[in-house]
């Protein structure tokens, strides 16, 4: 008995040790974090039961009391055990399965179902364990319990095990993984155990069998800190590579705007002293057709403030975007004259998987490219995919670029100003399945997806067709390195992150300044909208901060859209002119949690961060 209490009152110390060595520290509040404390907590609490059971089944039968007490122990000792066992393997289901997107669905749907079920088995092995008869031995020198109670302990234990061993083997693949390490461990330590107490059933280790597992997967479980290292080195890489994407993207963009300018630039000084009409009719059509290519750009393909998840045609269809353009690259390749060089170039921070019609998508891009084929003899044709995501957001802009014979003006103005109306005496039963449609035809298909088409063509120079198209993006189960970085955030700020919208560039960078002064989490806009999809993606924000005077989108109409967000709760405060001081009332009375005065900004500021 000395030898069974001396070891376990040293994992006891180092038990609580290690309890105050984890809680001590800040972690990333992850469902393994969360696990593993419950492990933590409970261990500790088992093993004071443990040296308890010993002290009263030593003195049972002296008293009612110590009778009384024995029993309640070792009862709530063998409810410990279960426990353990139960959410250890939880753990070992956990890890084994968190990176499989089918199994993480399934969790998800049926997640109230998976936790009654399984709070069911364990609610009806505690029932057994309280009501299956228990026995005390005591020699003097050794103390222990046993009967049906201990015994279906084992079997739990054995049934436990034989399921991790079931995890293990659906993951073979990352079996290598020291996360197993414990598990392992604990497989070989129970084997050992329940042999020395088949030859002496008076040495009990079960209990600081488990102490010891629990203390070497603190060394097995991700160190938050080595874990958020190498999840930012691993972003640092996608960013520096996206980064590289998006100086490729912007600098084609810029050129794309400053070649029609340069042309702008030149057609107006020659009209300068050109008194020819058809001269000066010409050049009027070839302005037009750079300003709208100047506008389609900046509008259409740019403008991020137009990204509306709201707007978007949502297909349920689920398509893989970088395997259609290769699809759509190996095709061309196969068909092309070998006089004509074809190149294919996909931005790299696109998302793999997009909603939307893949099938309508293919037919509008591979009918641009296989008009470029039929008129390109010789040259080059180009496909450039490139991207800009914005929350749950894909823009792809697809250009397809051609040295043929081009288009005359007239021709490409008249496909310009071709409206909805003209769009719709195509039919669509004349459209399907064909791979060989006019401009006319492809601008019908992208209109119905909810995009936009820019011609760009001229005769005897090329032709260039642009196609902006808004997807919505299919979320990744994967624990990301935002939600990440969101965890630890919470961790080290609390409750203290603001959003402010402000499209005064010098007025957000003071409210940003001072804010981050008390201590606060600080993310800006300049956009109404984007303050509407940050929130719709649910994103995160203890309170939102809105300028009442910017001209696109008012505080009012930014507050009402956000009030049509379900579940939408965050306190949202505006900021006024001294000239509405007179209206504050009204601007509450409209659901505003606040007003602050912008000639007062600093105090102002501070009180309603204090208040919230």
């Amino acid at each position: 008995m000395v030898i069974g209490t001396s070891v376990i009152c040293c994992c006891l110390v180092y038990s609580i040790m290690l309890l105050i060595l984890y809680f001590s520290k800040r972690r990333i509040n992850n469902t393994e974090n969360k696990i593993y404390s419950v492990l933590v907590v409970i261990n500790v609490f088992g093993l004071v039961l443990e040296l308890l059971c010993c002290y009263f089944t030593y003195y049972n039968g002296i008293d009612t009391l110590h009778t009384m007490l024995c029993i309640i122990c070792n009862r709530l000792f063998i409810l410990y055990l279960l426990t353990w066992l139960s959410v250890f393997t939880f753990y070992i289901f956990y890890i084994t399965f968190t990176k499989n997107d089918k199994i993480q669905k399934n969790m998800a749907t049926n997640k109230k179902r998976f936790f009654i079920i399984a709070g069911i088995l364990y609610a009806i092995m505690l029932v057994f364990a309280l009501m299956l008869p228990l026995y005390y031995f005591n020699d003097g020198n050794y103390v222990y319990s046993y009967g049906s109670a201990t015994s279906l302990l084992m079997v739990f234990g054995g049934i436990t095990i034989v399921f991790d061993i079931f995890c293990v083997f659906k993951n073979r693949k990352n079996i290598r993984n020291r996360q197993y390490y414990p598990l392992f461990v604990l497989i070989i330590l129970m084997i050992i155990v329940l042999i020395i107490r088949n030859v002496n059933p008076g040495i009990i280790l079960i209990n600081s069998t488990f102490a010891f597992i629990t203390a070497l997967m603190f060394h097995t479980i991700e160190n938050p800190d080595v874990q958020l290292i190498g999840e930012l080195y691993k972003n640092k890489k996608l960013i520096e590579k996206s980064n590289e994407d998006t100086s490729k993207f912007l600098f084609k963009m810029t050129q794309d705007i400053k070649n029609p300018v340069k042309e702008l630039i030149s057609i107006s000084r020659d009209m300068t002293n050109e008194t020819n009409i058809d001269v000066l009719k010409q050049a009027s059509k070839h302005i037009n057709n750079y300003s709208t290519q100047i506008d389609y750009l900046i509008n259409k393909a740019l403008n991020i403030s137009s990204m509306d998840t709201q707007k978007i045609k949502i297909y349920e269809n689920k398509y893989n975007v970088i395997n259609l353009f290769k699809e759509i690259s190996f095709r061309t390749q196969e068909k092309i004259n070998p006089e004509v060089q074809f190149s294919f170039s996909i931005n790299q921070n696109i998302p793999e998987y997009l909603y939307g019609d893949a099938i309508k998508l293919k037919q509008a891009v591979y009918s641009l490219i296989d008009n470029a084929m039929n008129n390109t003899k010789t040259g080059f044709i180009n496909l450039d995919v490139s991207s800009i995501v914005r929350y749950n957001v894909c823009r792809l802009i697809i250009s397809i670029e051609d040295s043929g014979q081009g288009l005359d003006i007239d021709e490409v103005n008249k496909i310009l100003s071709l409206n909805s109306e003209d769009l719709e005496e195509i039919k669509l039963t004349s459209l399907e399945d064909r791979n060989n449609l006019d401009f006319k035809s492809v601008k019908k298909i992208i209109n119905i997806l909810g995009g936009s088409m820019m011609l760009k063509s001229e005769l005897q120079h090329g032709t260039t067709v642009t196609l902006v198209l808004d997807q919505k993006i299919v979320a990744n189960d994967d624990t990301t390195i935002t939600q990440k970085l969101e965890s630890y955030e919470q961790t080290l700020y609390g409750d203290k992150k603001v959003l402010i919208v402000d499209d005064d560039a010098e007025e957000l960078a003071n409210i940003t300044s001072l804010l981050e002064k008390e201590n606060v989490i600080v993310s800006s806009s300049v956009y109404g909208r984007d303050c509407i999809e940050k929130v719709r993606v649910k994103m995160k924000y203890n309170l939102i901060i809105l300028d009442d005077d910017m001209p696109n989108y008012s505080a009012l109409a930014i507050l009402q859209e956000l009030q049509k967000i379900k579940n939408f709760k965050t306190p949202v405060v505006v900021m006024i002119n001294d000239n509405k001081e007179s209206i504050k009332l009204h601007y509450l009375k409209d659901g505003f949690a606040d007003c602050i005065m912008k000639s007062k900004l600093e105090s102002e500021l501070a009180r309603v961060i204090k208040r919230f």
